[in-house]
């Protein structure tokens, strides 16, 4: 879309019409002098727009390729400007994170064809972003009289989530305890991931060896015998907004989305296939590997809560359509409701194994009552709910629903680049 610069003329043309009236009215060379310059001006500005370039190119590259959310991303912008004039300057706009998210601006000087420079991105939400233009602008010495050219790109940036970091990993890894806590990562590792490998015990068969994970960790990993034709693990991220009714509704999705972000990270990095859900709305995804990976991140990127008129509607869907008997399922939410409690147990009689990670929950229930009197609901209901939430967790753990309660603190949830993610723990 190219801009030709009306307004300048509107205001251009009565200027000179005004100045030329007056010389011909009274004369004299402050007149006459006025009205040169005014046509001298005049036809710069009609050069500039009319002798300038008739083709621009904008190629544009960003680094790190897929930023996560609130990483500084540098953008570096090749411009080439074809036929006509060079002109004196050049200003360049980018909008690659689309107009909400903040822009690049760029000014070249020189009379060139080809120009490049680099600006930075920071704060830049996570989500997919398929629809940043850039506006090219060139004129005359004074910016007067402009021509502006608006390119629509055909990039497409990825901001990842940016992965829950859990601190208590360390320890399920077996961190510097020697052998002994090798030995406890079968223990703690397998239930909280659903995992089908586990550390090489005496007398496992070599055929059950996985060689290339072994490779991988510097120690030998086998495939658990009675977990050879599992099925594969199943992520389901809950986006019902009455899952996340606490005040600070959009942490508490955002800590979620991260765990999620953490979850396929981990499932990616064996060989298997694993699924995942974003929320009721969606089709179920089947992944493998890192290629897998990158398919879901585009998917959590860019998911968001159901409107409360679609969650009316699915209210009281049954998830045991999702269910395979034996099958381990990683369901990750808000806070507990009675709704989703009475959707887990129907799975669990359904047959599957389940994990239940809440990012709302700071310890055994999930929110005090304060915050769910801020929430909105009210002293009675807020001291019902406190009775209500111990209930369901016993309920729970009846069944055999473990509960894995995030330990959110809006005070550590910060960058780590050493470890690239969240700073949370798991209890």
């Amino acid at each position: 879309m190219m801009g030709s610069g009306v307004g300048a003329w509107m205001a251009g043309v009565p200027v000179i019409g005004v100045l030329g009236a007056l010389y011909a009215w009274k004369g004299g060379g402050a007149s006459l002098f006025l009205l040169l310059l005014a046509l001298l001006i005049g036809a710069v500005g009609a050069a500039s727009q009319l002798c300038g370039p008739t083709r621009v190119t904008v190629r544009r590259t960003w680094a790190p390729s897929a930023p996560y959310e609130g990483e500084e991303i540098e953008v570096t912008l090749q411009i080439s400007l074809e036929g006509g004039i060079p002109p004196l300057w050049v200003q360049v706009e980018d909008d690659l994170a689309g107009l909400e998210q903040e822009r690049g601006r760029l000014l070249f000087s020189g009379f060139k064809r080809n120009y490049s420079g680099t600006y930075r991105l920071s704060g830049v939400a996570r989500g997919l972003y398929t629809e940043g233009s850039t506006t090219v602008a060139w004129g005359d010495v004074f910016g007067w009289f402009k021509r502006v050219r608006r390119l629509q790109g055909r990039d497409k940036l990825l901001v990842q989530p940016l992965p829950l970091y859990i601190a208590a990993w360390d320890e399920m890894l077996g961190g510097n305890d020697g052998d002994g806590g090798r030995a406890d990562m079968s223990l703690k590792y397998a239930p909280l991931w659903g995992s089908r490998l586990r550390a090489y015990e005496p007398g496992d068969p070599v055929k059950s060896i996985h060689w290339k994970i072994s490779a991988r960790r510097g120690e030998l990993i086998t495939r658990a015998p009675e977990e050879v034709y599992a099925w594969p693990a199943c992520l389901i991220l809950d986006t019902e907004p009455a899952s996340y009714f606490v005040p600070e509704r959009g942490e508490i999705f955002e800590i979620a989305v991260s765990a999620a972000a953490a979850w396929l990270q981990r499932q990616s990095e064996g060989t298997d296939a694993y699924y995942f859900r974003p929320g009721l709305g969606n089709n179920t995804l089947q992944l493998i590997g890192r290629e897998g990976l990158y398919e879901g991140l585009e998917v959590l990127a860019q998911v968001q809560l159901d409107s409360e008129r679609f969650a009316s509607l699915n209210g009281a869907r049954s998830w045991n359509h999702l269910v395979v008997p034996g099958q381990r399922i990683t369901i990750i939410t808000g806070c507990l409701t009675s709704s989703l409690v009475a959707r887990l147990l129907q799975m669990a009689d359904a047959g599957a194994v389940l994990d239940v990670w809440c990012s709302g929950e700071s310890s055994d229930e999930a929110v005090h009552g304060s915050d769910v009197e801020e929430a909105g609901i009210g002293n009675g209901g807020a001291e019902h709910w406190e009775k209500s939430a111990g209930h369901w967790s016993a309920q729970l753990s009846s069944h055999g629903i473990r509960m894995v309660p995030l330990l959110y603190d809006s005070a550590s949830v910060q960058m780590k680049p050493g470890r690239g993610g969240r700073d949370h723990g798991i209890a």
